[in-house]
């Protein structure tokens, strides 16, 4: 249900997953093997592009001393709002 406020299919959610936590590789794969249109590829690729790989960049803001918390929220909210916007425009 959540995914549908975006355009997007539920299995998309995987994605989006596998983007966040692991790497944006790992979101082009589980992309492929899913048969989506160029209008939610693009979505998605436009989240992950600034919310991915949020384990490894996240500890690395926290070692510069950037909290952890703000990082993560700013950065998933961040993506949220530019899938929107594209839904709009696309």
């Amino acid at each position: 249900p959540l995914m549908g406020f975006l355009d997007l299919p539920g299995e998309a959610a995987l994605v989006l997953v596998l983007g966040n936590l692991v790497s944006l590789y790992a979101a082009i794969g589980a992309m492929a093997s899913l048969s989506l249109t160029i209008k939610e590829i693009s979505i998605l690729a436009i989240m992950l592009s600034v919310s991915h790989s949020l384990l490894v960049e996240t500890a690395l803001a926290k070692k510069i001393g950037v909290p952890a918390f703000k990082v993560v929220t700013i950065r998933i909210i961040l993506g949220i709002a530019a899938g929107v916007a594209f839904k709009i425009i696309l």
